[in-house]
């Protein structure tokens, strides 16, 4: 028998007599209400035992789980971990950008935090976090969550009528003209500033959406409407830009928007 075999039957030795142990005090605990003496009686036989093997069991049971955690931990700090959790990601079809520890998985953010064991998925101000750190586990828990945000439904027509609208303002408020002036580039990061004026509407819009919609808008829309022409500018520094990651995880910097209107058009 190897040193696993061993460590696996003392787990699984002193599980069965934990098993025995809180069975029998289910019974117990309950003695008060059901005055049940015969059942008392017996289970008291049956945990004295089980309590003596517990104690003889524990030292050696404790001495593999703590062998087992920082064994766990190593492989956590392991280039084989971040491959594992990055290949279980696209596995279950979650598009990311970064590198471990941070993730972009738009409109999410995923940071793992090795100091305190856990992962921390962001949303705007929401945050939801686990410490299961397994790879196919976290993958999954990951995965879940992601795919249902996807699953909401993305109206490019009323996207790009917002677009406009915050468009129509950042441009005035940049070049100071008092008539509007189409086919000027205006920073995107002031259109989603001007999109979410209100503090209800930035927690309800968070930019994690806003850059999802982006995304969405950059891969499957027209950027085209009635005679509205759309025009994203792409930066190499992402410092003044948005980063975008299309569905097939490639990644982008999106800076600026650029409207234009067919000539002859009063807008």
């Amino acid at each position: 028998m190897n040193g696993n075999d061993t460590h696996s039957d003392r787990l699984t030795a002193l599980n069965t007599v934990v098993n025995g142990i809180a069975k029998s005090w289910h019974i117990l605990k309950q003695t008060d209400m059901t005055w049940n003496i015969k059942n008392a009686r017996q289970h008291l036989e049956k945990v004295r035992p089980l309590i003596q093997e517990l104690a003889a069991g524990w030292q050696a049971a404790e001495v593999d789980l703590v062998a087992q955690s920082d064994k766990i931990s190593q492989e956590l700090q392991s280039d084989d971990y971040i491959v594992s959790l990055e290949r279980e990601l696209q596995a279950v079809g979650v598009q990311f950008s970064g590198s471990f520890p941070a993730y972009m998985l738009p409109p999410f953010k995923l940071n793992i935090s090795l100091g305190n064991y856990e992962a921390r998925l962001s949303l705007g101000r929401k945050n939801e976090r686990t410490s299961d750190l397994n790879p196919q586990r976290l993958a999954k828990w990951v995965g879940m969550r992601y795919k249902k945000v996807l699953a909401r439904k993305f109206n490019a027509t009323s996207f790009m009528k917002d677009l406009i609208e915050a468009y129509r303002i950042a441009n005035q408020l940049k070049f100071h003209d008092k008539k509007m002036v189409w086919g000027r580039a205006v920073p995107i990061i002031d259109l989603y500033d001007l999109l979410t004026v209100k503090a209800t509407t930035r927690q309800d819009y968070p930019k994690q959406f806003f850059v999802f919609d982006l995304g969405l808008f950059k891969e499957t829309a027209t950027l085209e409407m009635d005679r509205y022409r759309f025009e994203l500018g792409f930066a190499r520094n992402p410092t003044r830009a948005m980063t975008v990651v299309d569905s097939s995880g490639r990644e982008s910097h999106i800076s600026s928007l650029t409207i234009y209107l067919d000539e002859g058009d009063d807008a």
